[in-house]
């Protein structure tokens, strides 16, 4: 045998190096707590949306939605402090007609001061859908 041989991984058997155990998630993915509160709130968000299509339907085809963390940018001019959700209308022809962007952070603070979140997070959504397909958000809104 020449001195280069060098025998092959391919057979060899798989330890535990250093006793540790196997590396890995800590808990399954099938139980809530692997969930993190961002995937939460953007289930509560598709939630409502998902509402409102099934009771608008074909009105809400051209819009699109996103959630970020925090804005990218300082408020608008006309932005009261931190903005919550903004609507950006895009070109006219176009197949999709504007975003709703849903900024979680803010939402989340300002939901804290609130007696149920989830109806907080509901007039958001509302709000903004309203602003999108140019109606009132009371003749939307399917709580009211």
């Amino acid at each position: 045998m020449p001195r280069s041989y060098i025998p092959s991984r391919a057979h060899a058997r798989r330890r535990d190096r250093h006793g540790r155990g196997l590396r890995g998630p800590v808990i399954p993915f099938s139980v809530p707590a692997w969930r993190t509160r961002a995937d939460e709130f953007d289930d509560v968000v598709a939630a409502d949306l998902a509402q409102y299509r099934r009771i608008l339907g074909d009105e809400m085809a051209h819009i699109d939605y996103g959630v970020l963390d925090v804005p990218e940018s300082d408020p608008a001019p006309w932005e009261r402090g931190i903005p919550l959700a903004r609507y950006l209308p895009f070109e006219r022809g176009a197949q999709i007609t504007g975003r709703i962007v849903f900024y979680r952070m803010p939402i989340l603070q300002a939901a804290k001061r609130t007696l149920d979140p989830r109806v907080f997070i509901h007039d958001i959504v509302t709000e903004q859908l309203a602003s999108a397909l140019g109606r009132p958000a009371e003749e939307i809104d399917y709580l009211r």
